[in-house]
């Protein structure tokens, strides 16, 4: 059995006005680090800003008071289960 580690990490998280899901964005060793993530994405212009989102930084135990005891980070469009391909004739 492996060991998951409970080291604290800090993470910054995204909440588009029209959406009721945090995202999860980036993740952290600081929380001060994590902060300055945050602040340069609050500065974005273009297509890409954060005009109409909520941003915040969470660290892992506060996490998983929020999201549940088995909440872990993991990076949009990480890792996939791997699943098996079918032919047509399956």
């Amino acid at each position: 059995m492996v060991k998951k580690s409970s080291a604290e990490y800090f993470c910054v998280c995204v909440r588009r006005q029209y959406e009721e899901t945090w995202r999860v964005v980036s993740k952290h060793a600081t929380r001060e680090a994590a902060q300055a993530e945050l602040d340069e994405r609050r500065s974005y212009t273009g297509v890409f800003n954060y005009n109409n989102a909520d941003l915040r930084v969470i660290s892992r135990s506060e996490a998983k008071q929020e999201f549940g005891a088995r909440w872990e980070y993991k990076p949009i469009g990480g890792e996939q289960p791997k699943v098996e391909a079918r032919s047509m004739d399956d």
